[in-house]
């Protein structure tokens, strides 16, 4: 398979992926991003470096079918092409705290689905309370009946992003689980806790690519995601 060509244009590459600090928020109020001092030049060291200690699950991150399966796909399993996305579409969710969405959330906004769309990102404006405890306590959820749901309707969804810490809410765990292995069982990524407030109104997303790091076995990775907007 060949690499897509990048678009050109008069639109502008933007960020979808937080950047990773000290304040990261962790599902369940976990541990989140530890940077220790390795070398400082301020200290005499030739150089600056510091250490990272993080989940593989924090930040703006993928999860990959290997986090709900033993013997599913991990992040290295994929060829670079498969990281990059040129059919996204974003749907704007009207979803309350601790809600859980499902197929009646987003059924109306997809009244004329588009057979290409290989990357559905789905924005429920949670993100504006990620400095905030609510961020993790009171997330919206999504159901597991999205996944077959959006899968007949959208052939060639190979993953979905979100802007909550995760596709599972504190008050739907058991839900949350479903709606994983729904998704990663079907081999549609999940791609969380993304920036996708960046993404102007009334924008049209021409391409979208997310690197993840490449851990071996790694069932999910923190991923640096871009897109390009007009």
């Amino acid at each position: 398979m060949n690499l897509p060509d990048l678009p050109a244009g008069t639109g502008r590459w933007i960020w979808l992926s937080h950047v990773l600090a000290a304040n990261t928020p962790a599902y369940g109020g976990g541990a989140g991003l530890s940077i220790g001092v390795e070398k400082s030049m301020a200290h005499g060291d030739s150089c600056n470096a510091v250490h990272l200690a993080l989940s593989n699950h924090l930040g703006s991150h993928v999860d990959a079918p290997r986090h709900f399966f033993i013997d599913g796909r991990d992040v290295t399993d994929y060829p670079p092409e498969r990281w990059m996305f040129r059919h996204p579409l974003l749907l704007d969710l009207r979803a309350d705290a601790g809600e859980l969405v499902s197929v009646a959330h987003v059924k109306p906004l997809c009244a004329e689905p588009a057979a290409n769309t290989d990357l559905l990102l789905l924005r429920t404006g949670m993100e504006r309370f990620r400095t905030e405890e609510a961020y993790w306590r009171e997330s919206p959820g999504f159901s597991a009946d999205l996944a077959p749901w959006l899968l007949d309707r959208f052939p060639l969804l190979a993953a979905i992003g979100l802007d909550t810490l995760s596709i599972s809410s504190l008050r739907h765990r058991d839900e949350g689980r479903l709606a994983h292995r729904a998704f990663l069982g079907r081999d549609v990524r999940i791609f969380e806790d993304l920036a996708l407030g960046a993404i102007s109104p009334g924008a049209s997303l021409e391409s979208v690519i997310a690197l993840p790091l490449r851990i071996a076995d790694g069932d999910g990775a923190p991923c640096s995601v871009i897109a390009y907007a007009k």
